[in-house]
């Protein structure tokens, strides 16, 4: 009974907490708590010590929330752009230095060249809300901030015959918050995505744009997704995030394959015909011309996949 209580409070503690950052409710700093982990030696051994003694769950009840107490009041007062920046520094891009590759600009943009039939885009950006859409217009990709808050800079190049672009954000307020950034891409070429982003609000209509392969890396976010028919044989998705709510909204005909080991985590799939061992498929996968391969990774998440 008193080993359900503390890890009760535990369940409890992550919950509420995870709940109000995906809302948007708090800004708690995750990787700020890291360094503090040898406590959780000591939690463990006072445990074991007020085991069966007198008095012994007043004390583990108290020790636990002293120390989840200790934990909330570092997540909540450490710098909100520690999560961000070593989260990127250990994998994808330093964020403190995306100025060094030129002047931030509210808007960078890239006229369409209708003889490129493929693009590659690299979008970095740390936290902050950024909202896709598919928009036929004289650019192949155009970003903006909303309200100048965020600045970027981007770079070019041809790639095996495609056009790579690579888009670095940073925020430019001070402020715990910044409005979205927009980023519009052309539907008339064949796109590979390799989104990277901190603790982010990611949302857009997808619906009409022609992908060969959508990469994911994110961490705390809310990312809520409506995704067209697939458009080529093979459309790979593959998403590597944690403590994530995910939301993919994809056509009842499109023929779909989910591969996931994530660990701790909630997936519900609508319109799946089998769901097991880490697979989940739909009924007309295996004969369907075009499909969707997605791949999930991470732990703590809430992938939700609804059909219109």
């Amino acid at each position: 009974m008193e080993n359900k209580i503390t890890s009760g409070i535990w369940f409890v503690f992550i919950g509420v907490v995870l709940l109000l950052h995906n809302l948007d409710i708090i800004h708690f700093n995750f990787w700020a708590t890291i360094k503090y982990w040898p406590l959780l030696i000591i939690i463990v051994g006072v445990n074991l010590i007020a085991q069966n003694k007198r008095y012994g769950n007043y004390i583990k009840v108290g020790c636990n929330v002293l120390f989840l107490g200790w934990i909330f009041y570092v997540g909540m007062t450490a710098s909100k752009t520690d999560w961000t920046e070593q989260l990127y520094n250990s994998k994808y891009i330093n964020i403190e230095n995306t100025d060094k590759d030129g002047p931030l600009s509210d808007m960078v943009q890239l006229p369409f060249d209708p003889e490129m039939k493929e693009s590659i885009l690299e979008f970095n950006g740390g936290a902050g809300k950024f909202e896709l859409s598919v928009e036929e217009s004289v650019n192949l990709v155009s970003t903006r901030s909303k309200t100048n808050d965020m600045g970027m800079t981007m770079k070019t190049e041809q790639e095996k015959g495609k056009q790579k672009v690579v888009i670095n954000a940073k925020p430019t307020s001070k402020s715990k918050k910044s409005d979205a950034v927009l980023i519009d891409l052309h539907p008339d070429v064949l796109w590979n995505l390799n989104l990277n982003y901190g603790a982010a609000n990611i949302s857009g209509d997808l619906s009409t744009l022609k992908f060969e392969k959508l990469e994911i890396n994110t961490g705390a976010s809310n990312m809520t997704l409506k995704l067209g028919l697939p458009q080529v044989p093979n459309s790979k998705i593959d998403i590597a995030t944690a403590a994530s709510k995910i939301h993919f909204r994809i056509p009842k005909d499109a023929a779909i394959k989910v591969e996931y080991t994530s660990i701790l985590s909630k997936n519900s799939f609508e319109g799946f015909e089998t769901n097991k061992s880490g697979i989940a498929k739909t009924a007309n996968y295996d004969e369907a011309e075009n499909k969707f391969d997605i791949e999930l990774e991470g732990a703590a998440n809430n992938f939700t996949i609804s059909r219109y």
